[in-house]
């Protein structure tokens, strides 16, 4: 799933998006330290624990900023 989510990253690059430069993580898999430790050697950038370990927190965040503009 690490490798998959690279590749994501890296397809959204190619499209112009903004390379990533750290992950923050949520939900379940924000518990476990060796998740965060597979993801971060395929990513290539820091994967940090949100403050808010809710999954939808960060949904509600992206929902809040198309709101405000």
């Amino acid at each position: 799933m690490a490798k998959i989510e690279a590749l994501g990253y890296k397809k959204l690059q190619k499209l112009g998006a903004t390379p990533v430069s750290r992950v923050y993580t949520a939900g379940g898999g924000a518990k476990n330290k060796n998740w965060a430790k597979i993801r971060q050697y395929y990513l290539q950038v820091p994967v940090k624990i949100s403050d808010s370990t809710e999954a939808a927190y960060g949904t509600a965040l992206l929902a809040k900023r198309s709101q405000n503009k």
